[in-house]
């Protein structure tokens, strides 16, 4: 398998991860992600793996980055597709608790790009 560093290079490069982002939430959401695939890739063997991985884990940043970006815009379908990409790239099992989209939407609209980051990298959201 290619080592770490290349899925590593290969997420840092996604013009559209941070976009959205001030810097220093963009740098919060970057070390976030590289964590969690140093963490994850140490027990992948397979290069197609690693990349599948990696890619599922830009999928949910990338959606992240979406909507902490634009709070004040969020629709259910963003919250749906953030849903379905942590679970792909994280499973149900690392979230801290289960809210619903309209719950989270709540929540959201009173928070700062930083609160809604770091709400969004842990929750875990159900449509009921």
């Amino acid at each position: 398998m290619n080592g770490p560093q290349n899925f590593i290079d290969r997420m840092l490069e996604v013009e559209n991860l941070t976009d959205t982002l001030e810097d220093d939430d963009a740098d919060f959401l970057l070390n976030w992600g590289v964590a969690q695939l140093k963490g994850r890739l140490i027990s992948i063997n397979d290069s197609d793996a690693a990349g599948k991985y990696t890619n599922e884990l830009i999928g949910f940043m990338r959606t992240v980055n979406q909507i902490a970006g634009d709070l004040e815009n969020i629709q259910p379908d963003k919250l749906a597709q953030l849903a379905e990409f942590r679970q792909k790239a994280l499973g149900r099992g690392q979230a801290l608790g289960a809210e619903t989209y309209g719950e989270a939407l709540d929540r959201l609209g009173t928070m700062t790009p930083r609160q809604a980051l770091e709400y969004l990298l842990q929750i875990n959201l159900k449509e009921r």
